[in-house]
């Protein structure tokens, strides 16, 4: 259940950050707001986060 809650919460923070960022931008150089391709990199990004985040605790509750 950690692990499914861990990959939500990487999930959703990144996409919003992404896109607020992406919304940012646009008011500084006209561009399109690609709300697939934020999807995609936060979907990369909670993949490799979520064990790294595992791997993480378990190596800090060792010392």
């Amino acid at each position: 259940m950690k692990v499914v809650l861990y990959f939500l919460y990487y999930l959703v923070s990144f996409f919003v950050l992404k896109s607020l960022f992406d919304l940012v931008m646009q008011l500084m150089f006209p561009t399109e707001l690609d709300l697939y391709t934020n999807l995609i990199s936060a979907l990369i990004f909670s993949v490799f986060m979520t064990p790294l985040t595992f791997v993480l605790k378990k190596n800090k509750n060792k010392k």
